[in-house]
């Protein structure tokens, strides 16, 4: 039965699809402008079908031969805002009338929407894997900033402050804003420049089959869009949360938390009002602004006392200090993110419009995940600096600063053709200190003896007792790593669209870059002038890329399909290197390849990568439609990658890591297929299947140095030779009824496996920190199972809870949201005997590299919202609670006993083990880090105030 289950389902979507021909209603109309005009070649369809048609010259259209059937229909021509009527109900051989009144607007067909009725759960005409969130859908979840709203969605892993999306590495997505790039290419986090929630008017979430159009991601894509102001009216929203309120300021569920939040908007009062009605100057079109200020600061739960042990007093340092950001004036607590915004909108007419936005997040922290492009491989971790707990003000601070410049402008050109023009400057800089010491003040961490002094018993007659050498912890000295770089990016984008007729629309467009980057890290400062290991480089790379794409509708299918073409022009440090015959890390042989597989132009070289697109979407019935994708996908290499060190080989270290200026892009090559079943306006249902192989990953290997003068020295660099393969399936369910419920729970079963984990695996080996795997493994960010729900529930003013407790208890709403995902990966360790002292002693699996998952992780969140309304006003009083139950998620994992440590635990040979502590210096601390754990419970209290 069940070899005959394709064939089965085979059939039935034939037979559902013949629903499509049977006979039908005919819907007629005529469509109008505001001024009551008539308006030809206006487009209109029914969403997820094959039936189409446009306006004639006086207004009227007609729609024969629809099914029977509740439909949208969707109107849009360029030059006005597309509308789309929900619930239009079609009986077979009955006319329904439905006229349509049209605004205009400088927005190109699809990017804003107006709904008439209530708001399809889902485009059924999508060719790709896309999440959308409106700013009404954010109000409904549990969120604070973007990443937060990415999080929510399937495919997506956030693992040690990184997110993965199906599959890939943490640097393998794209984050854009307004379609253009607001990444930190040398941080290696994948982030950039934050964003509040509240300041979200949509985020898009492409986890496959993205189109032409977007580029520089081989997972999954980030687009970003913020709010504009109303003409018409002023809003003020004012937010403060916190969780400590002095008398419970000694919880364990009180992190010294505040977050506060302002959002102003409307139209632009000088020449709203100062020119306009005193000076009766009256300038054309409207002017709006948006601006969004936001501060969250916490000590976090690892100043806590007794937060994971009873003996555990809680750290924090006394004071931060910042070298590039006002010092210590914006630096109250352990971890300060702040984010500001201001956004100016001028329509000059209805089909022309202006928008400057400044855009500047910053965050001081000692969170040692902020880089994770290190000159010295560093394992990847929550991020606590554990061994420089009792000495925090000494420990390594992190500053990421983010300004993002934006003017653009768009225009409509009659009904058919829209073009977009976008000016950005984007400058993002990260800066790594002890505090505000600059490297040549560092000083070696000691972990000095002190008092009160652990003997243990020697077995030595003449000598019975010795004194165990620290306790792991520092006492002097700062950290092993001073960082500074930035990068000021200058881009340019043209977007031009045009809709030949109902049925074939066209986009193309070309984006060019130019950066100014620079880079200095130094290792082990105190050694030498410029440490034991260290690099410096500022380079002037050049990319960009030029697409085109086109949308058919035909016969009951939607094709997409599209080309990219990205170049690169690395720089003149790399070309300046290639011809140094003293380059002697870079081979002779790469630099013949070099000079093969670049091309010249303006005396650079340059290299090209082509990437074709394709996405179907198929209708079987008016609420049913089959989706396939497939494409290719392609991002540059990291720049360390390719510039570490090609201009300096000074360093003391004896494991130094060279750049390969002949790198190719890391390349996607992707398929998805996936049945989006929509039962009614309010239910929907998507299940996908994909399949990634992405090559050209980049790895280290070790390679001698050919020059006679260093006979027999060998160096390490990167190289395109690893793989990773991922494969999954995604179950997607949104439900609404009314205005009181909406939720959507989505679930993945995923498996991503490839040759390894880092770029720094041969690094590893070499330095004798890893063993070498041989074929296909799990990599570290394989969490195979992921569930989410997210609910909100809303009753309204005299409706009471389930009619209890009406105009009291009402007015309120409630948020939970609950998940589940398999827990971290690691590798088995195998009981080989036992030492002399009685430890038992362990292995590595090295047959089964990160074969094992750890303990599962799973939590639940909720927030209350109470309402107070006096005429334009509304007071909200708040109530959050996150990981309800207080559930102790293991972040670092025991690989013996697959969970966070608990005293008694047995743990590998490598760790300091209370039972069995080591006794010669340097000493590890016990593993009682306290981000062994994520964050347990939190409460926190707000209240907000809205006009």
């Amino acid at each position: 039965m069940i070899r005959h289950l394709p064939k089965i389902f085979f059939v039935l979507l034939i037979f559902l699809g013949m629903n499509i021909y049977s006979q039908g209603g005919l819907i007629i109309g005529v469509v109008l402008d505001s001024a009551k005009n008539p308006i030809p070649d206006v487009n209109i369809k029914i969403k997820g079908s094959y039936i189409g048609t446009a306006s004639d010259i006086e207004g009227k259209y007609a729609l024969d031969k629809v099914p029977e059937g509740e439909y949208t229909i969707s109107v849009s021509s360029i030059g006005y805002k597309t509308v789309e009527y929900t619930d239009i109900k079609v009986k077979n051989g009955e006319t329904t009338e439905l006229n349509i009144n049209l605004n205009t607007s400088s927005f190109t067909v699809g990017e804003e929407i107006l709904v008439v009725g209530e708001r399809p759960l889902l485009d059924i005409e999508q060719t790709e894997s896309k999440h959308v969130m409106n700013s009404k859908d954010i109000e409904g979840k549990i969120v604070e900033n973007v990443v937060d709203v990415v999080t929510l969605q399937p495919g997506v892993i956030k693992q040690d402050d990184a997110l993965f999306i199906r599959g890939g590495r943490s640097d393998d997505n794209s984050f854009l804003l307004d379609g253009v790039s607001v990444q930190d290419p040398l941080a290696g986090t994948g982030f950039g420049l934050q964003l509040s929630a509240q300041a979200l008017e949509e985020v898009e979430v492409i986890t496959g089959g993205y189109n032409a159009e977007y580029g520089q991601a081989t997972s999954g894509v980030v687009n970003v869009k913020t709010k504009d102001g109303a003409y018409d009216k002023y809003n003020i929203n004012l937010s403060y949360k916190r969780d400590n309120l002095g008398f419970n300021k000694d919880s364990k569920s009180s992190f010294n938390t505040e977050v506060f939040e302002a959002n102003f908007s409307g139209p632009e009062p000088i020449t709203k009002y100062l020119f306009k009605k005193l000076l009766g100057i009256k300038l054309p079109g409207t002017i709006t602004f948006f601006g969004n200020f936001f501060m969250n600061i916490s000590d976090g739960f690892t100043s806590v006392a007794g937060i994971t042990d009873d003996n555990f007093p809680g750290y924090k340092a006394k004071q931060l200090y910042s070298s590039i950001f006002k010092g210590t004036k914006f630096a109250p607590r352990q971890n300060n993110n702040w984010y500001w915004l201001a956004k100016g909108t001028w329509k000059l007419r209805d089909n022309m419009k202006l928008t400057y936005s400044w855009n500047q997040s910053v965050a001081i922290n000692q969170n040692s995940q902020s880089l994770q492009t290190n000159l010295e491989y560093v394992e990847p971790d929550p991020g606590y600096q554990y061994n420089f707990q009792e000495i925090l003000d000494n420990a390594n601070t992190y500053t990421h600063l983010n300004i993002f410049n934006s003017i653009g402008w768009e225009h409509a050109v009659g009904n058919k053709t829209f073009y977009e023009i976008k000016l950005t400057k984007f400058f993002t800089q990260l800066r790594v200190d002890a505090n505000g010491l600059n490297w040549d003040e560092y000083t070696e961490p000691q972990d000095i003896i002190k008092p009160p002094f652990v003997y243990y018993e020697t077995g030595d007659t003449n000598n019975p007792y010795g004194i165990i050498p620290g306790d792991g912890f520092f006492d002097v000295g700062n950290a092993y790593t001073w960082h500074d770089h930035f990068v000021d990016e200058y881009r340019f984008k043209f977007d031009l669209s045009h809709t030949f007729n109902p049925k074939n629309r066209f986009k193309a467009g070309f984006e060019a870059a130019y950066q100014d980057m620079q880079l200095i890290d130094i290792y082990k400062p105190w050694i030498g002038t410029f440490g034991l290991n260290n690099d410096a480089y500022r380079v002037y790379p050049m990319f960009g890329a030029l697409y085109a794409q086109e949308k058919i509708t035909f016969k009951g299918m939607i094709l997409n399909f599209g080309l990219r073409f990205d170049y690169w022009f690395p720089g003149k440090l790399v070309d300046d290197a290639i011809n140094n015959p003293l380059a002697v890390t870079i081979p002779d042989e790469v630099k013949k390849q070099y000079m093969e597989d670049t091309y010249g132009l303006f005396g650079r070289r340059w290299k090209g990568r082509l990437s074709p697109r394709i996405g179907i979407s198929h209708p079987i019935t008016d609420n049913q439609t089959l989706f396939f994708s497939y494409g290719h996908f392609s991002k540059r290499p990291k720049p360390q990658f390719v510039y570490a060190k090609i201009a300096n080989v000074s360093s003391k270290s004896s494991f130094q890591k060279f750049g390969n200026p002949n790198l190719n892009p890391e390349t996607t090559v992707s398929y998805e297929l996936g049945l989006r079943n929509q039962f009614t306006n309010d239910d929907v249902f998507t299940i996908t299947a994909y399949y990634k192989d992405i090559y050209d990953y980049v790895a280290t290997v070790s390679a001698k140095i050919s020059d006679p003068r260093f006979a027999g020295e060998s160096f390490i660099t990167y190289v395109n030779q690893d793989y990773t393969k991922s494969r999954g399936i995604e179950l997607d369910y949104k439900k609404r009824i009314g205005k009181w419920f909406n939720g959507n729970i989505n679930a993945t079963y995923s498996i991503a496996t490839g040759k390894s984990s880092s770029p720094d695996q041969g690094y590893l080996v070499a330095t004798g920190g890893a063993f070498e795997t041989i074929g296909e493994n799990y990599l570290s960010w394989d969490r195979p199972i992921q569930v989410s729900a997210n609910t909100s529930f809303f009753f309204a003013k005299g409706t009471g809870i389930f009619g209890f407790g009406k105009n009291v208890v009402d007015d309120i709403s409630f948020k939970f949201r609950a998940f589940f995902q398999s827990g971290k990966r690691y590798t088995p360790q195998i009981l080989v005997g036992y030492l002399s002292n009685g430890r038992p002693e362990y292995e590595s699996d090295i047959n089964n590299p990160l074969s094992q998952l750890a303990a599962n992780w799973y939590w639940m969140d909720m927030s209350i919202d109470k309402y107070f309304r006096f005429k334009n006003m509304k007071l909200t009083l708040t109530f959050e609670v996150t990981n309800i139950f207080n559930i102790k998620n293991a972040a670092i994992i025991n690989p013996v006993t697959g969970k966070a440590y608990e005293y008694g635990d047995a743990t590998p040979n490598g760790w300091n083990d209370p039972l069995y502590p080591d006794l010669q210096a340097p000493l590890s601390p016990y593993p009682y880090n306290p981000a062994r754990f994520l964050s347990p419970r939190q409460l926190r209290f707000g209240i907000s105030f809205q006009y």
